[in-house]
């Protein structure tokens, strides 16, 4: 069966996770982090930066996806370098000529760097109607780039 990453991004998303984990843990098992691990990881990176509103979290688990897939473990693996830096700058273009940007405030359209507790949650259904095509842009990305290294 054919795993629907997109499906379980938004389940995750709409369970109370931010962006970033829920990219980073839908690809997590088949690239060899646990889970937990990837939800942890990924924790930081949502709401833009720690919830600065700077780079989209979402954005930013797909660039972690891309080192998992093709950086280097070894200082003298060059080339997987150079690899992971031209994957993750097309992951970074196609998204801002999709969306117009890669910054969070820009994208959800407000400056959320100085919210904080009710005015923040007041906000959340905002984000769940505006979030998800983000979360659908870049894992769509993975899994083309995915499936034609396979």
């Amino acid at each position: 069966m054919v795993k629907d990453h997109v499906a379980e991004a938004l389940e995750l998303f709409k369970s109370g996770f931010h962006c970033s984990q829920a990219v980073l843990a839908v690809f997590a098992e088949e690239n060899g982090l646990q889970t937990d691990a990837a939800l942890k990881i990924a924790c930081p990176f949502g709401g833009g930066m720690g919830g600065f509103g700077r780079t989209c979290g979402a954005l930013t688990a797909a660039m972690v996806v891309v080192g998992l897939k093709y950086g280097n473990a070894k200082s003298t693996d060059r080339e997987a370098a150079v690899l992971c830096r031209e994957k993750t700058r097309e992951l970074i273009e196609k998204f801002e000529k999709i969306h117009g940007s890669s910054m969070c405030n820009e994208l959800v359209g407000f400056d959320r760097s100085n919210m904080k507790g009710a005015e923040l949650m007041e906000k959340l259904p905002h984000f769940y109607t505006v979030c998800p095509k983000f979360l659908e842009t870049v894992i769509t990305y993975l899994e083309e780039e995915l499936l034609t290294i396979i």
